[in-house]
């Protein structure tokens, strides 16, 4: 059976794409990956997977239209959950995943968000979540990181930093790897995200 990874967030703008998009190439090297975009509006995911860089390491296709013959095989499924899910939604999603990666910008509005949407998980014990700093500057994700650990809520300790580079890697439809100096640095830092994503699903 494949590791199902799903990110999720209440909040929109904070990166849930990204994530997916670039935890999907970082583990597409481990293993057979399959990127399942539920956006049934946008299609964000499938879009930036569309170009043709000759080195991507997953696939992209609709959640709605996923078939078996998609995913046969597959190592690892990475969920790019719809925007605006409520806090029943994130809860079933991380009971049906092996792991729930909720990212959020430090920022107060994202905060906000974050806590709003951790509730609802932290009320019913639910365990199997991990939160993603993404987007960082100065040392405010640091700050942010160490506040929820006290807290006892599961954080990365990767931190994702933040590039104007991101932006146009997805116009140009090449992950972050693959397109510039700059963003080969946060590719890097997926990269690092990804391997504590694969140490918590082992």
């Amino acid at each position: 059976m494949p590791k199902v990874i799903s990110i999720g967030n209440k909040k929109g703008g904070v990166g849930k794409t990204t994530t997916a998009v670039q935890l999907a190439q970082a583990l597409g090297k481990q293993g057979k990956t399959v990127l399942l975009d539920a956006d049934e509006d946008l299609q964000c995911a499938v879009k930036w997977r569309s170009g043709d860089y000759g080195e991507w390491t997953f696939e992209a296709v609709r959640y709605s239209a996923a078939s078996t013959a998609d995913t046969h095989d597959a190592a690892f499924l990475v969920l790019d959950t719809k925007g605006g899910e409520t806090g029943g939604d994130l809860l079933q999603l991380a009971r049906q995943s092996d792991l729930l990666i909720i990212p959020t910008k430090p920022d107060g509005l994202s905060t906000d968000g974050l806590l709003e949407t951790l509730g609802d998980l932290i009320a019913a014990g639910v365990q199997n979540y991990r939160v993603l700093i993404v987007a960082n500057e100065g040392t405010r994700g640091e700050e942010l990181r160490e506040a929820l650990a006290e807290q006892g809520i599961p954080v990365l300790t990767t931190i994702i930093r933040k590039s104007v580079a991101v932006g146009d890697a997805v116009a140009d439809r090449k992950p972050l790897e693959g397109f510039n100096q700059y963003s080969k640095r946060v590719a890097l830092d997926y990269s690092a995200a990804a391997r504590e994503v694969l140490s918590s699903v082992k």
